[in-house]
């Protein structure tokens, strides 16, 4: 009972209660040692920038009560971070066996994947013997848990769309081409790019894993203009919505209009909001998270995307309900002031380029 009280909330109350009553640690369950188990992934946590205090302490926020911690993650050494999940975890590349990990930040459970040998070029083969580190050679535009835990899929610019099991001794190739986003939703793991919405299916009977077209965008849209679009899906406080960057060529230079739909997965379509039901998206190219616009973020205005740098970096916010704009002020490019900005920073970028 202890436990499942503990758990209610979050991963961090169940770590910290171990820490402190020794008896009670004897007897409850380690989340070290149950694998990529749902009940202890830091869902609510995100990684927000590295501390002053160390080359591998970092601060995260819990996006659901605002609290902020720094942890040491000395897992890191030898490894180069590639990607952030969904559920909190970080992806690591271990560069002298190119072995992918997943670490949990709040746990510090270290979770081995199959190896991405069989998945380089010869290019990448040869630069990889030449000494170059392969996390930044590499590039990653998705990565989620499927199907409570069992199954990690990662989705390289590069290399495609590939699944694995954590005792899988190699990748499972799904896809050739890249998704412009990648996340797990309801259970299952959905993917976009400018064709519509995939869902990943796997199945136990032997069938590989393929993904199957939930939202056929190409039946009403203009192929091109889809193709220059970047498609973000977001889990907005348990609904599936897809967020489009669509560059426009004005007078004074290129703009980008964002236009947000609800993905109806029962009738297949894609339909038009004007609105974040009382919330916020957070957007960057490699991923998109969304938050409450009350306690403990005040700050933070309703209805409206928040961009990255990597983004649209002159522009902090976009309101979808009647499309204007909030640019940034010359102290805000100094020394970021809020919530909205430390946010905006650590959502932007993938690999190296994370906060």
């Amino acid at each position: 009972m202890i436990a499942e009280l503990a758990l209610a909330s979050d991963v961090a109350d169940y770590v910290r209660f171990r820490a402190v009553c020794q008896p009670w640690r004897r007897c409850s369950p380690d989340p070290r040692a149950g694998g990529l188990d749902g009940r202890f992934l830091p869902r609510q946590w995100i990684m927000l920038d590295k501390s002053f205090a160390g080359p591998r302490r970092h601060r995260f926020l819990n996006v659901s009560t605002g609290e902020c911690i720094r942890m040491d993650l000395p897992e890191l050494a030898g490894h180069t971070l590639l990607a952030l999940t969904p559920e909190g975890l970080l992806l690591l590349l271990h560069e002298p066996s190119l072995v992918v990990r997943l670490l949990n930040p709040l746990t510090h459970q270290l979770t081995d994947l199959p190896p991405m040998t069989a998945l380089l070029t010869p290019e990448q083969h040869r630069s990889w013997s030449c000494g170059f580190e392969m996390g930044k050679l590499i590039s990653v535009s998705g990565v989620g848990l499927v199907a409570e835990a069992s199954t990690v899929a990662v989705s390289f610019f590069n290399q495609g769309f590939v699944v694995a099991k954590p005792d899988d001794v190699s990748w499972t190739v799904v896809g050739n081409g890249s998704m412009s986003s990648c996340m797990p939703f309801a259970g299952r793991f959905y993917c976009a790019n400018y064709r519509g919405v995939m869902l990943l299916t796997t199945s136990s009977d032997q069938q590989p894993p393929r993904l199957h077209m939930v939202v056929d965008r190409s039946k009403s849209c203009d192929l091109f203009q889809m193709m220059r679009t970047h498609h973000q899906l977001v889990d907005n406080g348990g609904e599936l919505m897809l967020v489009l960057r669509t560059p426009l060529y004005q007078y004074s230079g290129y703009e980008r209009r964002y236009d947000v739909y609800r993905v109806d997965l029962e009738a297949g379509v894609l339909v038009p909001i004007k609105g974040f039901n009382g919330r916020a998206v957070f957007m960057g190219i490699g991923r998109a998270i969304s938050v409450s616009a009350e306690t403990p973020f005040s700050s933070v205005a309703a209805d409206t995307i928040y961009l990255g740098h990597d983004c649209d970096g002159h522009i902090q916010g976009y309101n979808i309900a009647d499309g204007s704009t909030c640019s940034l002020e010359l102290d805000e490019l100094v020394c970021p002031p809020s919530v909205v900005d430390c946010l905006r920073v650590c959502i932007q970028g993938v690999g190296r380029w994370l906060a």
